[in-house]
């Protein structure tokens, strides 16, 4: 018996000895995995914002009065989790999409080689500094500029013949980037030179080229209202729509602190921190690949003890497809191939209000001056078609005689920011928009009434 008990408790304590070892190991992976995890960030925002728009004008989607809705919703993480190859993966909430999630980043960076970094996956496109502002505490007002209007934050205002932004704000693409950071200090040397190749905007049809199907066999046609790009980027797909990728590029200056040339004491005019930028990019954006677009980009912007001035000029050029008008009627299956300039430019000034307030953060006071253009043929309204089977509530039709005539809109904002604290903070904002430009006079042009907006947000942003 006592010979049975000591072999049993050395098999035990062999046992134990034998156990230890892959304890300890998968206790080493629970915590590795929990190190790495550490190391990802949680990062998201919404915005609740409340509107009063006018004049009220039947007819017109100014007649909604106190209007609440929710907008610029993201979540998601980014981090190192494995060392060198930082990942991203955010998903966004737009408004029109009643709750229902896109998958809005997905990408992972190696920065395993110095001053270098390649991105590849679905990431934001570095076209412009005003392009990466696009959740609701990255900027100061309720509304974005012109250029940069966003759908989904409804603050876009066109009409037939209207100008539109030639890329709404938060524009992210499937591809790959390359970007380069000189470790030069010289003033004159870029801070950053960035190459990519993406997928490029679409179709506002979103006509695209499906994956091999029974259910499915052979490629859309042209539809009745024509193709044109899809500018507000509502389209959000996972694959490319045609065959044909577009290129771009961006290099950034970056000055710290400049000692401006003017005769006044040495201090009084040090600017501590200057930005300006250069960006491009343009490819083919329709199913068949007859369709171009191009546009470029200069932003500037300098802070100098709580004071900022941002300015930003976008140019873009793209040709399209509009069903021929027949003199007062669209003629079935009948397309003019032409092109259009939009183009434009915002000034905004921010300046402190009060330093230091009793409760929150530093107020904000904003302006922001903005004309946008578009110069283009003329395009007739008809509402309520039927083309090709298909039923539209408006269509835009030119002429055979294609008149051009160049539109504008005009915009003033003024708006306070208030962040009370690190992740929640308050804006207002008053804007107008002058359309007495904006498009050309028709009987169905539906006027062209300014416009004038009130608008108050909570956001939250961590």
């Amino acid at each position: 018996m006592s010979v049975l008990l000591l072999s049993l408790s050395a098999g035990a304590r062999a046992q134990d000895y034998l156990v230890t070892p892959s304890s300890s190991a998968a206790a080493s992976n629970v915590n590795d995995f929990l190190h790495r995890l550490s190391r990802m960030h949680v990062r998201g925002s919404l915005s609740l914002n409340w509107r009063n728009v006018g004049p009220r004008k039947p007819g017109f989607e100014t007649q909604i009065q106190n209007e609440v809705y929710l907008a610029d919703m993201y979540f998601g993480v980014d981090g190192p989790f494995i060392d060198g190859v930082p990942i991203q993966l955010e998903g966004n909430w737009p408004t029109e999409g009643q709750g229902s999630v896109q998958l809005y980043q997905l990408n992972f960076a190696y920065k395993r080689i110095d001053n270098l970094t390649l991105q590849f996956g679905k990431f934001l496109v570095p076209f412009s500094r005003y392009n990466e502002l696009y959740r609701a505490n990255d900027y100061l007002t309720v509304t974005r500029p012109l250029l940069y209007s966003s759908p989904d934050s409804l603050d876009l205002v066109v009409r037939v013949n209207s100008p539109r932004p030639p890329v709404s704000v938060g524009y992210t693409d499937l591809g790959a980037r390359a970007s380069y950071y000189p470790p030069s200090k010289n003033p004159y040397m870029p801070t950053e030179l960035t190459f990519y190749v993406v997928n490029g905007l679409g179709e506002n049809n979103n006509r695209q080229r499906t994956f091999p199907n029974t259910d499915f066999l052979g490629i859309p046609n042209v539809p009745g209202n024509g193709s044109n790009v899809d500018f507000g980027h509502q389209d959000n797909n996972l694959a490319d729509n045609n065959n044909y990728k577009s290129f771009g590029g961006r290099v950034v200056f970056e000055l710290g602190d400049v000692r401006l040339p003017w005769p006044v004491p040495e201090g009084i005019l040090d600017v501590t921190a200057m930005n300006f930028g250069l960006a491009g990019m343009g490819g083919q954006y329709d199913l068949e690949g007859h369709l171009n677009y191009q546009i470029y980009s200069a932003d500037l912007t300098f802070d100098y003890l709580g004071f900022n001035f941002s300015a930003n000029y976008v140019y873009s050029e793209n040709q399209f497809l509009a069903p021929l008008d027949g003199q007062g009627s669209i003629i079935p299956n009948q397309f003019v191939q032409d092109r259009e300039v939009n183009q434009g430019y915002f000034i905004q000034t921010s300046f402190p209000l009060i330093r230091k307030p009793r409760w929150g953060k530093r107020v904000t006071g904003v302006f922001v001056w903005n004309q946008m253009f578009r110069t283009g043929p003329i395009l007739d309204l008809f509402l309520n078609q039927n083309l090709g089977g298909t039923a539209f509530p408006s269509v835009q039709a030119e002429g055979g005689l294609a008149y051009r005539t160049t539109t504008r809109i005009d915009k003033y904002t003024a708006a306070v920011n208030y962040p009370l604290t690190e992740h929640f903070g308050l804006k207002s904002e008053y804007s107008y928009w002058t359309m007495s430009h904006a498009s050309t006079r028709s009987f169905n042009s539906l006027g062209l009434v300014d416009i004038y907006q009130l608008a108050f947000a909570m956001v939250m942003g961590f």
